[in-house]
């Protein structure tokens, strides 16, 4: 065969097959589009229940046309969730500054967050080959000189004990001159929280996503970031950071702090897509929750990456830090925004896990908003 055929036959095979290929991928659509149709006639919560439904019968029997089948009900739940928040992720309004800002807020609180999180991969990793090193040089010293060995043990031990009782001592010794050295332990703590973020920041962006990508216990290996779109926030009069940082937080009035409602970002910085939690979907899924998990109070704050098996790898979903409700907002979470007059300072409050939080400190500056400072804030 001359290779002038040969050419045009495999042209042929290829149309062929790229023919049969757009014609199998538009089968595969229509099929998808008539099941959505026929899903869309139940309710929300009818969907859910089979899901959980095959996924229970998948737990005890290991069948996997019953994981495909809680997998058909689970993504046409969430097929359905994703129409009807996009649209409320889209164009900020053009009158809506504030809107704006917030977007651009936080993005670098999502970057910022990013990063830290590989910090601890990393300091995880170290922390972990540190360990693997110590525990084979004993293992070593036992083998070759037991007796050695157990004095050293024993001479550790003691320096233990010694080690914790003066731990004891100093914090009593704190506790007693605290008022007296106040200023100066949160000049320290301030300037500890200042070097910790600037390594933080340092880090490259894509370095932090790829390290992310492969830690098996990162928030970020799920598919959705379930974010609402309500941040509260004061205007005040001040105009310098240090004098915003002085003000009380919580001692202004409830009724002072007022709410914005468009700040959904359309994908983090790690790809994933965003869908909103509006009253109805935390609602309903709290409602499920309660409804079929059952477990006792400790088993409740048990935190664990993928606690409940059934959403992942779609969502994050852990108990509320309070009363019997459940948190299915992606961490980090933008609680409350204290600005100054001009809107190019603002002091964050932000969730970063179910129980605890810390601040953020942002600037704009040539029309761009930076992190200035982080604080390390509170634990629930």
């Amino acid at each position: 065969m001359r290779s002038g055929q040969i050419l045009v036959y495999l042209i042929e095979l290829l149309l062929v097959m790229f023919i049969c290929g757009c014609s199998q991928t538009n089968e595969e659509d229509v099929q998808k589009a008539k099941r959505f149709e026929a899903l869309k006639e139940f309710p929300l919560d009818t969907v859910l229940t089979r899901a959980y439904e095959f996924y229970e019968q998948f737990q005890a029997t290991g069948d996997t046309l019953k994981r495909d089948s809680m997998n058909d009900y689970r993504d046409h739940f969430f097929a359905r969730w994703k129409l009807t928040s996009d649209s409320l992720c889209g164009t900020v309004p053009a009158d809506d500054s504030l809107a704006a800002e917030l977007r651009d807020i936080y993005e670098v609180v999502m970057t910022f967050d990013i990063k830290r999180k590989y910090r601890y991969v990393l300091d995880r990793e170290k922390q972990d080959s540190i360990q693997n090193a110590l525990y084979e040089m004993r293992k070593k010293g036992w083998e070759e000189n037991p007796d050695s060995m157990r004095a050293v043990q024993e001479k550790q031990d003691s320096i233990r004990k010694a080690t914790f009782q003066n731990m004891l001592d100093g914090l009593l010794a704190r506790k007693e001159r605290r008022k007296e050295y106040e200023d100066s332990v949160r000049a320290v703590r301030n300037k500890q929280d200042s070097a910790w973020s600037a390594e933080i920041w340092a880090i490259p962006l894509e370095e932090a996503l790829t390290g992310l990508k492969k830690d098996s216990n990162s928030v970020y290996k799920y598919i959705y970031f379930v974010q609402t779109m309500e941040v509260f926030y004061v205007d005040t009069s001040v105009s310098d950071m240090n004098e915003l940082d002085k003000i009380d937080r919580h001692r202004i009035k409830r009724d002072a702090w007022k709410g914005t409602k468009s700040v959904c970002l359309s994908k983090t910085p790690m790809g994933q897509q965003v869908l909103v939690l509006n009253k109805e979907y935390y609602s309903l899924l709290n409602n499920f929750m309660k409804v079929n998990v059952h477990e006792s109070r400790q088993e409740r704050y048990t935190f664990l990456p993928i606690k409940y098996p059934f959403w992942y790898p779609m969502i994050s979903v852990v108990p509320h830090h309070s009363g019997d409700d459940f948190q299915f907002e992606s961490f980090p979470n933008m609680g409350t925004a204290l600005f100054n007059k001009t809107h190019d300072l603002v002091i964050l409050s932000v969730e970063e896990s179910f129980n605890s939080g810390s601040y953020y400190y942002l600037a704009k500056k040539n029309g761009k908003w930076e992190l200035v400072k982080y604080k390390h804030g509170w634990v629930a």
